[in-house]
């Protein structure tokens, strides 16, 4: 399990955008449709999209549960893994 970065926005339509982790090898960031999971290991969601500079990436992560604002808000300033 990789870190892929903390929680900065929930958007509306259970919609997540993270700020990258500058900790591990450059480069090296996860694959598009790469599960992503929360500190229990739960399988929250999936990596849709990323943006931003190559050193310190952005990640667009669409939750797997059809939640609303209020369960996608749960996740703010937590800290998400990639498998």
């Amino acid at each position: 399990m990789k870190r892929l970065g903390t929680v900065l926005h929930a958007l509306g339509n259970a919609t997540l955008v993270i700020r990258g982790d500058d900790k591990g090898p450059k480069g090296d960031k996860p694959r598009m449709n790469s599960s992503v999971m929360d500190k229990t290991v739960k399988r929250i969601g999936k990596v849709t999209s990323y943006f931003g500079p190559v050193e310190n990436p952005y990640f667009i992560v669409k939750l797997d549960s059809r939640g609303n604002t209020l369960e996608a808000r749960q996740y703010l300033n937590e800290r998400l893994y990639v498998q």
